[in-house]
């Protein structure tokens, strides 16, 4: 197996179950606790005093905070989709299964993976760079490492999506003239 196989049918889907894993299983907590949504608005609510990104303290007070009960439950509901889409994405590139379907569930189960993790970062706060202030802070947090993670399988499937039309656009020029008459 060359290098390029080996990346895509067996680290790739390595790192994707991974993060499958993290997302199942922080969606099934929430769900399966069956007090994630009654408690969110009180959460988010106790949250707000010494928030570290004041524009996401806004965006809680004007925005998520009075429809608690809808976000809780597409947190649910995301993190289990997202999870389940990753199972999917793994298993695909590990049978080397792909197609502009799987390509294009890639590319927007990591984008809206990565949204998801971006909140969940502005809500808990935590630097992205040096902080002299808490020399105990590590320093990237795991929620905006899987910001980056994710992006990076967003890019990934996206490069593969050029591949493949590429590919595909070669194998129909070929074709056309083989037969001239199609």
């Amino acid at each position: 197996m060359d290098e390029g196989k080996l990346y895509k049918r067996v680290f790739t889907p390595v790192l994707i179950f991974l993060l499958a894993y993290e997302w199942l299983v922080s969606g099934f907590d929430k769900l399966l606790s069956g007090n994630f949504v009654p408690q969110l608005m009180r959460q988010l609510s106790s949250s707000l005093s010494g928030m570290q990104y004041h524009f996401y303290e806004n965006i809680l007070k004007n925005d998520i905070i009075p429809h608690a009960v809808v976000f809780g439950v597409l947190v649910e509901v995301g993190e289990i989709c997202v999870g389940v889409a990753f199972v999917l994405l793994g298993v695909a590139l590990i049978r080397d299964r792909i197609n502009t379907a799987i390509i294009q569930l890639g590319i927007w189960t990591s984008i809206i993976a990565a949204f998801m993790a971006l909140n969940f970062f502005l809500w808990q706060g935590g630097s992205m760079f040096l902080n002299l202030g808490d020399p105990f802070d590590e320093g990237i947090t795991i929620d905006f490492m899987l910001v980056l993670i994710q992006l990076w399988m967003a890019v990934f499937f996206f490069s593969i999506r050029r591949r493949y039309s590429l590919l595909a656009n070669r194998h129909m020029r070929q074709s056309e003239r083989l037969n001239p008459f199609t």
